[in-house]
């Protein structure tokens, strides 16, 4: 986002973003009807502000000389999914992203990164925040919002056995798909998730499980990050119930330490 009088970039706007359209359009279309449009109605709801997304997504840049450890350390922490390379009169060249790196790191480094997440001392046991197959896509949809998550683990309503998982790529889906998707949040997720990916067909698009085992190997995780291109896959137990995750950040720290 950059303010053209200024001259200056004051932050981002990305899928979370659109995540916040799409669930005040739809609770809007509850309220007044079916004739408000999702940006209209985002706009005029959000109160959308230079200032509002700069706080959320802040512009934190980078040289095109900045030493890639420099930049690291950056993209590793949670909070910033991407930085923006600048030239010398301030404007953006080009954009290094969380999983360009992850998918750069796969391709250079020759260790083949055979030993488990628990001998390589990976992070990856952390409090899983997770929605049951059963629950609305809307209430989905706005656990990812309001914890400001980019992929959220769906779990069976019995045993909590990871059964799929949702992300930003399927709000994308939301948006470009021509049937009335943001309509539809009452749906459990399961099902509207798999009505919503086969009547979106995205060239290249796929989605496949995220999990890892957690006897799994680094490398098996990183690969299977940089491949899908998910922020995060989930690390089940033999049950494959969820008992951590490992991020593309994680595996940025895991990189520089």
């Amino acid at each position: 986002l950059r303010l053209t009088k200024q001259k200056k970039y004051v932050g981002f706007f990305d899928m979370r973003d659109i995540l916040s359209a799409v669930i005040a359009s739809h609770k809007a279309k509850e309220e007044e009807g079916d004739g408000a449009s999702l940006v209209t109605t985002w706009l005029g709801k959000m109160q959308l502000t230079t200032s509002y997304l700069a706080a959320r997504n802040p512009f934190v840049f980078c040289k095109a000389d900045t030493p890639l450890e420099e930049v690291c350390s950056v993209l590793a922490k949670q909070t910033f999914h991407r930085i923006p390379i600048v030239n010398d009169e301030g404007r953006c060249i080009s954009i290094i992203s969380q999983s360009a790196l992850v998918k750069f790191l796969v391709a250079h480094v020759e260790d083949s990164l055979d030993e488990t997440l628990d001998e390589a001392g990976m992070d990856y046991r952390k409090d899983i925040i997770s929605a049951k197959e059963t629950a609305s896509a809307l209430s989905v949809f706005e656990m990812l919002d309001s914890h400001r998550l980019s992929g959220i683990a769906v779990v069976d309503e019995e045993e909590g056995q990871l059964v799929g998982n949702t992300s930003a790529r399927d709000i994308k889906l939301v948006v470009l798909s021509k049937s009335n998707f943001d309509a539809n949040l009452d749906m459990d997720i399961m099902t509207y998730l798999a009505a919503l990916r086969q009547a979106t067909p995205v060239k290249n698009e796929r989605h496949p499980s995220a999990h890892v085992a957690e006897t799994s190997s680094v490398g098996h995780a990183i690969r299977l990050l940089a491949k899908t291109g998910y922020h995060r896959v989930f690390v089940v137990d033999s049950d494959v119930k969820p008992i951590g995750v490992i991020s593309v950040a994680d595996v940025i720290r895991f990189a520089v330490k």
